[in-house]
């Protein structure tokens, strides 16, 4: 009775003389009191849960679970209590062990809370069948809850769809082999005077093939820290004509990299669309908010002009603040066939709006053997960067600080390197240590952010990403006392630098040595790579170096001493049995390819293959 006289007095006070700013005051000064008197008697169930109650009412859920856990066993109110408090500390595992344990009764909060846990843990169709239970006061938000989680259903194809499937319905018909088609691509980035940016996507999309029913999984990855999606909505037309809406159990904001609690940020955004069949037309529309630019002044964009699968309608528009400069240049220009790559510029508002338009794009179709799609594929390079002085000066600051080793680590190096003779001795070793004791996590770089981690934090991880692998190999071989330098690369994959447009089309990281005034390049995240060898992938690339005095564009060499001897001996002895040795010697990515093969197969599959080329 006096915690409920104490708690009334607060009200009182609070409609009378008593400020909102002494509030907290009194509040104090209430539970202190009591959690004194209960130190005193701490068998006393009855005023321990009156005050884990007061703690409830007040929303102190962390104080309030305390105590409900000292009395959840003695009295099912507390814990009962107990789950719901669970719930507002997001809690979900532990309340739904207690919310499956009492079942359901009649109080509405505790059904709302056991709904809202069930959804939590994605058992949707439960979550559902208890909001419908649900009463007054939390009807209205329970109701809300099912239309968020259900498929909403409507008829009818809508009509700028329809109007574009008329439109072009001689390209349409053309096509006969493909597993689907887009019917839109349309996509807007608009940076704003404030250097944030906001990405739209709307996409629709037909299913003409069943291989083409993979589509009907999206997945969005953009990176937590600066970034988030909103889905404005996602919904399947079926070839009869119905309109089936996404809910939130076709729904997922996972990370990507979960094992990896350094990528933690790097999440994907993922919508499994409903009713995916042959026929059905798939269409989505997102946005994407950032509230930074790359290096929070700039940015970069490659448009690609052509995709695996047909294309009716694209529309690329960029749109910057008026006096903002952005540069273009085209690439693969002679693989166009036709393409008209320049944009339409408009000012509007004090805004620059520049749009790229395509219509009808036939399918790219690879091929065998052929060159990487970043030589054949048109497309658009946009840059707001002046000169790679500013990137150079960005990323250098980036990493330069992450570059110090501890004691420990350097103890850790003497011991590594003590019986090296030589310079380049030493640098294999090292090289060795983090290409093949440093797991590598394929987080391309940029998609997790483009600053790289301490060094100190990969070595004592063991794991890291390109740049992260990268910094350690480069922080050790200076400790080394060895010049040595990280590098900035566009794969094989991706379209090449060139020293007359700065732009930050980079997916990797690697480094590079000087010894005896010759560079030598070395990927870390290649674990079965030869040192002084280089993935295929990064050979005969343009590169960003980021020397102490400042940057230079180089090219990686092409390892050209790339073949496979083999020497076979056969002994033929005078019963006419034979005996045969045959050595298979490999040099350049044949050598790592061997490494790989062994190092990634069981040796009972390796046993089994030999066997197979001896009959």
């Amino acid at each position: 009775m006096r915690l409920k006289l104490l708690l009334s007095t607060i009200f009182f006070f609070g409609c009378t003389s008593l400020n909102l700013e002494e509030l907290p005051l009194y509040y104090q000064k209430v539970s202190s009191h009591y959690e004194k008197i209960l130190e005193k008697n701490p068998q006393n169930l009855d005023l321990r849960l009156k005050l884990a109650k007061f703690y409830y009412q007040f929303k102190d859920y962390q104080k309030a679970k305390g105590h409900f856990l000292k009395i959840k066993d003695q009295l099912k109110e507390a814990k009962i209590l107990l789950a719901k408090t669970y719930v507002h500390l997001k809690e979900y595992t532990l309340a739904l062990e207690i919310f499956e344990e009492l079942k359901e009764f009649d109080d509405n909060e505790y059904l709302f809370l056991y709904a809202k846990t069930l959804e939590k843990k994605n058992l949707f169709l439960r979550a559902i069948k208890l909001y419908e239970k649900v009463k007054s006061p939390f009807k209205k938000e329970a109701q809300k809850r099912i239309k968020e989680i259900g498929i909403k259903f409507e008829e009818g194809v809508p009509l700028y769809i329809k109007k574009l499937l008329e439109e072009k319905k001689e390209f349409l018909s053309k096509i006969k082999k493909e597993e689907a088609v887009y019917l839109l691509i349309n996509e807007k980035i608009e940076i704003k005077e404030n250097n944030t940016s906001i990405s739209e996507i709307h996409i629709i999309k037909k299913i003409l093939k069943e291989k083409g029913k993979e589509l009907g999984e999206i997945q969005i990855s953009y990176d937590s820290t600066y970034e988030r999606v909103e889905l404005e909505f996602a919904r399947t037309i079926t070839k009869e004509g119905k309109v089936i809406y996404a809910g939130k159990k076709n729904i997922r904001d996972v990370s990507k990299y979960l094992n990896y609690p350094l990528y933690s940020n790097v999440r994907a955004f993922i919508i499994s669309m409903p009713l995916v069949e042959v026929g059905s037309i798939l269409e989505y529309k997102i946005k994407i908010y950032s509230s930074k630019l790359v290096n929070e002044d700039d940015f970069t964009f490659i448009y690609r002009i052509k995709e695996s699968i047909p294309i009716v309608r694209a529309i690329f528009k960029l749109i910057v603040p008026l006096k903002r400069e952005v540069k273009f240049k085209f690439l693969n220009q002679n693989y166009a066939q036709g393409i008209g790559l320049s944009p339409q510029i408009e000012e509007k508002e004090n805004k620059k709006i520049i749009c790229w338009k395509f219509e009808n794009l036939e399918a790219f179709i690879t091929e065998n053997k052929m060159p990487p799609l970043s030589k054949v594929i048109p497309a658009v390079l946009i840059s707001s960067f002046h000169n790679w002085q500013e990137i150079y000066q960005w990323w250098h600051n980036l990493f330069k600080d992450k570059l110090t080793l501890s004691k420990k680590i350097k103890n850790f190096l003497k011991e590594l390197i003590k019986d090296c003779k030589t310079d380049l001795e030493r640098a294999k070793k090292i090289y060795e240590f983090c290409a093949k004791d440093i797991r590598y996590v394929a987080v391309e770089y940029g998609e997790g952010g483009h600053e790289p981690h301490y060094a100190e934090e990969i070595f004592w991880n063991r794991y890291g990403d390109c740049k992260d692998q990268t910094v350690l190999l480069v922080s050790l071989l200076r400790e080394a006392g060895l010049s040595a330098y990280p590098v900035l690369i566009p794969t094989q994959e991706v379209y090449p630098i060139s020293e007359d447009f700065a732009s930050l089309n980079f997916n990797h990281a690697i480094a590079v040595i000087k010894i005896d005034d010759k560079l030598v390049f070395m990927d870390p995240t290649a674990s079965t790579t030869s040192f002084g060898d280089l993935p295929l992938s990064d050979q005969e690339r343009e590169v960003l170096v980021f020397f102490d005095e400042g940057y230079k564009i180089l090219t990686t060499p092409l390892i050209k001493e790339n073949q496979v001897t083999y020497q076979t001996q056969i002994y033929l002895k005078e019963n006419e049995d034979a005996k045969i040795q045959r050595k298979i010697i490999t040099s350049g990515f044949f050598s790592s390819f061997q490494r790989f093969y062994f190092k990634y197969t069981h040796p009972e599959k390796i046993k089994e293959n030999i066997e197979k080329r001896i009959t």
